[in-house]
C-alpha cells in the first residue's frame, strides 16, 4: 500500500474518531439523565452501585495434587472423589498418583 493511501486512511481514522467523540459528547447528557431517572425510580444509591461494580477478588484455581488420568484429578481437599476411595479400598497407595 503506497504511503499516500496510508496517510489518507490515517486521516479518515482521525476524522471518524472525532465524529465518534462528538456523538459520545452529545449523547452523554441524555444517558446520564436516563441513569439518574432510573436511580430515582428504583431508589438506587451511589453506594449500591459502587458495591455492585467493585471487582471481586478472583480465586486462583486449586493446584492438582493427585492425577490418575486427564479426567480423574483431586486437589487433596474436600471429600475424596470416588476414584480415590476405590483405589484405597483396593489397597493401592494414593501417593503413586501424586503430581
Amino acid at each position: 500500500m503506497p504511503s499516500t493511501q496510508l496517510s489518507e486512511l490515517k486521516a479518515q481514522i482521525a476524522q471518524l474518531q472525532q465524529e465518534a467523540d462528538e456523538i459520545i459528547r452529545n449523547e452523554r447528557i441524555d444517558v446520564i439523565k436516563d441513569i439518574h431517572d432510573k436511580m430515582n425510580t428504583y431508589n438506587i444509591t451511589i453506594d449500591e452501585i459502587h458495591r455492585i461494580t467493585k471487582p471481586v477478588a478472583s480465586k486462583s484455581p486449586s493446584v492438582i495434587k493427585y492425577r490418575k488420568d486427564a479426567y480423574l484429578v483431586w486437589v487433596g481437599r474436600g471429600p475424596k472423589p470416588q476414584w480415590v476411595k476405590t483405589l484405597e479400598a483396593n489397597g493401592e497407595s494414593l501417593e503413586q498418583y501424586r503430581v
